[in-house]
């Protein structure tokens, strides 16, 4: 039998058409079976005829089949890519709006303060459906979880049972092509980096060229990147007071400390905007499936390019024990020792035949676990609070995000709570 690769959120087809040419690039996975599921048809079928026109044009023995059953598509699987939002981006907005209306401002929303502890309620029950199933049908599966709140989703798949999970993001790879290579005038390629922390709060702890110390001509470059980006202030004033760079977005970052946005005109300066991450991510959904369709017809050529995500690069190493690199999310257990044995970190992983062997750094500075550490409290009471469906713990994870915290007064945070709370009651049901 071929590899089975399974898309669930296989509806995304933007991302779906990354990750699958990516895949279908490698000589040795042109005959995996691709097979996408999702609960909404129409965006399924949409992905899936994208992908027999991806196969017809590299003429390849690839096949490609869709479902909306999760059973059926996890039965055989070797390897479950997460890319769903559960409840949509109307469950996205509302995330934003309530807190917005008690005075904490999220930009993104989907990976830490109030949004995010919402998202992981949301997103738990479907965690429990595959990790059931995968039990009964696919013990052996990899899981490669693309899906926010990235930290939380993970750490819950290791609560739930599935051990064989890694949680993939494309900051610290993509920051140092997308920006360094630009601001310092050096190829990407010749850049070489280390980096660690946990998920959009992780650093650049060495970054070089031909073994020389860039971060001298990274903060000489400050004023003049500055001046053509302000949204970049941000990220050097971290630089500048935290003593590294943060390989995380500038809109990401904002929303992580208590420091950029106290009230909206400190917000402006920071060139942060509330609610950037829904209203983006809606006009990127609603444009890519534009593209998509014209791609389906042959008015828009597809791009065979390799991406950035590290998808098909870890499937093919672990099919052929090709020895790579990549950085993923994973449980701690001493991989970085200044920060708790149970949470999950962003670290680097060796990828070679059926292993994934993450690796231990040095402790970080201090300054660095101190901005970390917050989060990492949210995120194990919000786990927590899942796995016992507790809802003044949930409360508690809530009051304890930094950010929130620095805005509203505790009776504040439990009315914004309870706000939150009824909104979501679809998901609170049988919670105490």
């Amino acid at each position: 039998m071929s590899t089975k690769v399974v898309f669930i959120g296989g509806g995304s087809a933007k991302f779906v058409r990354e990750v699958v040419v990516d895949l279908f690039n490698y000589v040795e996975l042109q005959d995996i079976t691709v097979c996408l599921m999702d609960i909404n048809r129409e965006r399924v079928k949409l992905a899936e005829a994208l992908v027999k026109k991806i196969i017809r044009e590299m003429k390849i023995e690839a096949s490609v089949e869709s479902t909306l059953d999760l059973r059926k598509a996890l039965d055989g699987s070797d390897y479950v890519i997460i890319s769903y939002m559960i409840g949509g981006y109307e469950c996205y907005r509302r995330d934003v709006e309530i807190p917005e209306k008690y005075g904490v401002l999220q930009t993104i929303s989907d990976t830490t303060g109030p949004g995010a502890v919402m998202r992981l309620v949301r997103t738990a029950p479907e965690i429990r459906k595959i990790v059931r199933n995968l039990k009964e049908l696919s013990p052996d599966a990899w899981v490669l979880n693309y899906a926010n709140p990235m930290a939380m989703n993970t750490w819950y798949f290791g609560e739930y049972g599935h051990s064989r999970t890694i949680g993939l993001c494309h900051s610290i790879q993509g920051c140092y092509a997308e920006f360094f290579a630009k601001w310092l005038n050096v190829p990407p390629e010749e850049i070489e980096y280390s980096a660690g922390g946990i998920n959009h709060v992780n650093f650049y702890l060495t970054l070089k060229h031909n073994g020389r110390d860039l971060y001298p001509d990274l903060r000489t470059c400050a004023e003049k990147v500055i001046k053509e980006y302000p949204a970049e202030r941000l990220r050097f004033e971290l630089l500048e007071y935290l003593g590294y760079f943060p390989a995380e977005g500038p809109q990401h970052q904002a929303e992580y400390y208590p420091w950029f946005m106290k009230d909206p005109e400190t917000a402006v300066h920071y060139g942060a905007e509330t609610g950037s991450g829904y209203r983006v991510d809606l006009k990127y959904f609603q444009e890519k499936n534009v593209e998509v369709k014209k791609q389906i017809s042959g008015e828009l050529p597809i791009d065979f390019n390799e991406s950035i995500e590290y998808g098909g690069k870890i499937i093919h190493s672990l099919e052929t024990g090709r020895i790579r690199e990549i950085y993923g999310n994973v449980r701690n257990k001493g991989l970085i020792s200044n920060l708790p044995d149970n949470a999950v970190v962003e670290v680097p992983c060796m990828v070679s035949k059926n292993k994934i062997l993450p690796c231990r750094i040095a402790p970080l500075p201090l300054q660095l676990a101190a901005v970390m550490r917050p989060h990492i409290a949210v995120q194990e009471m919000a786990v927590a609070a899942v796995v016992r469906k507790d809802r003044k713990l949930l409360e508690q994870a809530i009051q304890t995000d930094p950010l929130t915290g620095a805005i509203l007064t505790l009776p504040r945070i439990k009315e914004m709570s309870n706000e939150l709370f009824k909104a979501n009651s679809a998901y609170l049901e049988d919670w105490k």
